[in-house]
């Protein structure tokens, strides 16, 4: 099936930033771009158990810390992440 468009249903929602995850490997752009983000020997970040990363108030979770995984597991991390980012937002 492919989306069908409705018309009218379009919102517009302001970002400051908005990063694109799509694929199942790592981006060795990531650790040659951002050498205080610790990787492990696959390329894989580095997350300690709310998912933050070596680099304060930035979060990763799903494939990226995992490696190929299920999308239970990526949907997992991805809910820890949130709830921690959401802490620290209160």
């Amino acid at each position: 099936r492919r989306p069908v468009p409705i018309r009218g249903s379009e919102e517009v929602v302001p970002f400051d930033t908005v990063i694109v995850a799509i694929g199942n490997e790592s981006n060795p752009l990531i650790s040659r771009t951002t050498p205080q983000l610790h990787v492990d020997r696959h390329g894989h970040i580095i997350v300690d158990e709310r998912q933050q990363t070596s680099i304060d108030r930035v979060y990763a979770g799903g494939d990226i810390v995992l490696g190929s995984a299920t999308v239970i597991l990526a949907m997992g991390e991805g809910r820890r992440a949130a709830q921690a980012i959401n802490e620290i937002l209160q």
